[in-house]
C-alpha cells in the first residue's frame, strides 16, 4: 500500500487532570510506542511554499537529501522518485529574508506527499554587547537573555567582542496555522533514543550575527536563558516542568535536553546553542491507516484531513495520491476524524478511540461535492515532435498539480470547488532534451479542457546526467531522478555525485580535490543499470566548466573507461551533467 504518512500531534487546549496534573511532565514511560523501524524509500513529494500572509514565495531553495530545487512563481516544488527516510523524510527551504523553513513526514516506497510550508520573516529584535551580556524582547512576554562574554564566532568558535545582532521569532501552538509554520512536526528523539510524539507549550527560534554579518553561537560552557510565555488556553493543563526540545535541521528530528520550569505564567530555561527550541510534553502513541474515496467508488487524492478532540486541538495532513493516509495519534484519546474538501467542507469522517492499541479506519466513503475539471493535451519539442517522455507541471485555484507526458499526450483531473472560471497555468518539460517551455495560462470552469499543444523548449531544465557508452545513453533528470552531491568530511572538498535514477539507474563518483573550474582526476566511478554494474577502468577525468555558488550550478564533462563486472569488457565512456550546488 503505497501511503502518505501523516503525523497528527494534538495540542492540550483544557486541563486532563488524569495525565497532566498528577506528573512533574507528561511522558512515555508508561508506553512503548511500537513504531515501524526506520529504512530508505524512495518516494516523491511536491510542495508549496508561502509567507507569512499567504502569497507564494518564488526562488526560493528547495533540498530533500541529495536531491534540490528551487521554488517557481507559484511557490511551487516537485521532487519526483528521490531517496527519503521512512519515519522522517525531511525537505529544507531556504530563502534570504526568511528562516529556514522545514517538514518531517512519514512516508512509504512508491508514495506520493504533499506539503505545506510557510516561511517566518527573519526579522531583527535588537541588540546587545558580547561583553556585557544583555536581553532581548522577541515578542511581548517571550525573551531571551545572554551572559556577558558568552558569544563566540560560530565558523572559528573564538570569542566575539563587537555588537551581537539578534532575530528571533516565537510561535504560539494554539495557532491554528502553526503546523505550517513551525520546523519538521511534532516528534521528537527523548534521551532514551526513542521516537515519541510531542505537545507543544510553546516554541522559539533565535539567530545571532556579528557587525560584518558573520554567524555566532553561544560559548561553550555558556548558555542563554529563554522565557516563553504559556498561551491562556494551556495554562491550566501546563506543568510545572517540561523538557526542552531542539530541532535538528539535518535529521529533520526534535532532539530532548534540558528542560524549563514554570515560573508563573511562563516557562524559563538555560539552552546551550541556538536552534529552534521547543517546550514539549511528550506523550505516547498508537498508529492508525485508513483509505478515502468518494461516493463513485473513486480514490480522493491529496484531501486534506484532520482529528479533533474535546481535549485538545486540531491537527492534521493530506491522503497520499492514491487516497491513503497512516501516521501516529495520541494514546488514549477519543478523537473525531474530519475529512475536509479544498473548498472547507467537511465530507465525511469517523470517531476514533479511546485508541489504546493501532487503529485500522478501512475505507472511508465520502460525499465529495467538487466539481471535475479534466485538463488534456499534447506535448511537443523544440523541433514540434512528440515528447516521448516529460510531464506538465500545473496550478488551479492556488493548488499544483503534476502529472507524465507519453507518447506526446497526457491527462488529469482536478476537482474544484465552484463553476466560476478560473485561470489554469501549465508548463511542460522534456526529459531526454533537459528542457521545460514557458507557462501557458488559460482559463476554464468545470467539464473539459482541451490545452492544446504545449511547447517544452526554451528553459534548460535544471538538473542533468547524461553517459554514453558502448552505443547507448543514459539520461537522468531531476526532478524523476534524484541528484545530488555530498561533500568531505571536512566539508570543504567536493567529495562524490550521487545519482539515483527513476528507471533503475544509478552512478556516482568522486572528485576529490574539486574546489572550482578545471580539469580534475575522478575515483571510484560507478554506473549501475538494470542487470549490470559498471565501474571504473584506470584514470578518468572531469572538466569543470561552471562551479556557481551555493544554490548555484555546477557543470561538466567527464570521459575514461568502464569495465562491466560480468563479461569484463572494457568500453569508452563519455559523459555530461548540470547539478545544483547546496554547499
Amino acid at each position: 500500500m503505497k501511503n502518505l504518512r501523516l503525523t497528527l500531534t494534538l495540542i492540550v487546549l483544557a486541563c486532563i487532570t488524569a495525565f497532566l496534573a498528577c506528573n512533574k511532565y507528561a511522558d512515555t514511560t508508561t508506553y512503548s510506542n511500537d513504531l515501524p523501524a526506520d529504512k530508505l524509500v524512495t518516494a516523491s513529494l511536491q510542495g508549496r511554499v508561502l509567507d507569512e500572509n499567504g502569497n507564494p514565495v518564488q526562488g526560493a531553495a528547495v533540498t530533500s537529501g541529495t536531491a534540490s530545487t528551487t521554488t517557481d512563481a507559484n511557490g511551487v516544488f516537485t521532487f519526483a522518485n528521490i531517496q527519503m527516510s521512512s519515519r522522517f523524510g525531511f525537505v529544507k527551504v531556504t530563502k534570504n529574508g526568511y528562516f529556514t523553513g522545514s517538514r518531517s513526514i512519514l512516508t512509504d516506497a512508491g508514495s506520493s506527499n504533499l506539503v505545506t510550508i510557510t516561511l517566518l520573516s527573519r526579522t531583527s529584535k535588537g541588540t546587545f554587547s558580547a561583553a556585557a551580556g544583555g536581553a532581548v524582547v522577541v515578542t511581548q512576554g517571550d525573551t531571551v537573555a545572554f551572559e556577558g562574554g558568552g558569544v563566540v564566532t560560530a565558523s572559528t568558535n573564538t570569542a566575539y567582542t563587537g555588537t551581537v545582532h539578534v532575530f528571533a521569532a516565537y510561535l504560539d501552538p494554539t495557532e491554528k496555522d502553526m503546523s505550517t509554520h513551525m520546523p519538521g512536526d511534532l516528534r521528537g528523539i527523548g534521551t532514551d533514543g526513542k521516537e515519541t510524539l510531542l505537545q507543544s507549550f510553546g516554541m522559539m527560534v533565535v539567530e545571532l550575527e556579528g557587525d560584518a554579518g558573520e554567524k555566532l553561537q553561544i560559548a561553550g560552557g555558556k548558555t542563554a536563558t529563554l522565557r516563553m510565555a504559556i498561551p491562556a488556553s494551556l495554562q491550566a493543563s501546563a506543568p510545572a516542568s517540561i523538557p526542552l526540545w531542539y530541532f535538528n535541521d539535518t535529521t529533520g528530528k526534535w532532539i530532548q535536553q534540558g528542560s524549563a520550569d514554570r515560573q508563573g505564567n511562563s516557562y524559563v530555561g538555560q539552552v546551550p546553542h541556538f536552534s529552534w527550541w521547543n517546550c514539549d510534553a511528550p506523550s505516547g502513541a498508537v498508529n492508525f491507516k485508513v483509505h478515502i474515496k468518494d461516493q463513485s467508488g473513486n480514490p480522493l487524492a491529496f484531501t486534506y484531513m484532520q482529528f479533533v478532540s474535546a481535549n485538545f486541538g486540531t491537527r492534521g495532513g493530506w491522503t497520499d495520491a492514491n487516497g491513503y493516509a497512516s501516521g501516529m495519534i495520541p494514546r488514549g484519546q477519543t478523537l473525531q476524524l474530519q475529512i475536509m474538501n479544498p473548498c472547507g467542507s467537511l465530507v465525511g469522517g469517523a470517531n476514533v478511540g479511546p485508541a489504546l492499541t493501532d487503529q485500522d479506519l478501512g475505507t472511508l466513503t465520502v460525499s465529495d461535492t467538487r466539481y471535475s475539471l479534466v485538463i488534456s493535451g499534447n506535448v511537443v519539442d523544440c523541433n514540434n515532435a512528440a515528447v516521448d517522455s516529460g510531464y506538465v507541471s500545473a496550478l488551479v485555484d492556488k493548488m499544483p498539480y503534476w502529472t507524465k507526458v507519453s507518447k506526446g499526450t497526457f491527462s488529469f483531473t482536478v476537482k474544484r470547488c465552484s463553476y466560476d472560471i478560473t485561470s489554469v497555468s501549465l508548463a511542460a518539460g522534456d526529459y531526454k532534451n533537459n528542457v521545460q517551455g514557458n507557462a501557458v495560462v488559460l482559463t476554464a470552469d468545470t467539464g473539459k479542457l482541451d490545452a492544446g499543444s504545449l511547447t517544452a523548449c526554451g528553459t534548460v531544465i535544471e538538473q542533468y546526467f547524461n553517459i554514453s557508452m558502448n552505443g547507448q545513453t543514459y539520461t537522468m533528470n531531476y526532478p524523476t531522478d534524484s541528484i545530488g552531491y555530498w561533500l568531505a568530511n571536512n566539508m570543504s572538498n567536493f567529495n562524490s555525485l550521487p545519482v539515483w535514477g527513476s528507471a533503475g539507474n544509478s552512478l556516482q563518483f568522486g572528485v576529490p580535490t574539486l574546489t572550482g573550474t578545471g580539469t580534475f582526476p575522478v575515483s571510484g566511478f560507478l554506473l549501475g543499470i538494470p542487470n549490470h554494474t559498471y565501474f571504473q577502468n584506470g584514470a578518468m577525468q572531469c572538466v569543470i566548466s561552471q562551479f556557481g555558488n551555493i544554490n548555484g550550478f555546477i557543470l561538466g564533462n567527464l570521459s575514461g573507461s568502464l569495465k562491466d563486472t560480468l563479461s569484463q569488457t572494457n568500453y569508452p565512456m563519455t559523459g555530461s551533467f548540470k547539478v545544483r550546488r547546496t554547499q
